[in-house]
């Protein structure tokens, strides 16, 4: 019952409040070319950062892997395979990032 009210009371104050945004999209050209060419310039750098980041953590976790694999001790080795589990998917977010932001605010708009 509560629930059907706030869909009710959310239906009719979407439908007399306008979108002050509506046609506004995000932009760094306001600031200039210079701007805009720094910023792009920076994000990358970061960008770059963290993917390689993300592989080294990937080489220290399958390199703690192997050595666990090699003296056999299995907590050693459960731990080191999510560790490398982790770090996979870490490298996979970081590389998929355009990606998924890209996804998020096609779904948002």
């Amino acid at each position: 019952m509560i629930r059907d009210l706030t869909a009710t009371a959310l239906r009719i104050l979407t439908d007399d409040v306008s979108n002050p945004l509506d046609g506004v999209t995000p932009s760094l050209d306001v600031f200039g070319i210079t701007f805009k060419g720094k910023v792009q310039l920076i994000l990358g750098g970061v960008w770059a950062l963290a993917l390689a980041g993300t592989v080294i953590a990937m080489l220290v976790a399958g390199a703690s892997w192997a050595w666990a694999r090699n003296t056999g001790h299995e907590d050693a080795l459960m731990q080191a395979s999510g560790k490398f589990r982790n770090a996979a998917v870490a490298f996979g977010v970081v590389a998929g990032a355009s990606l998924i932001i890209g996804a998020i605010l096609y779904v948002v708009k």
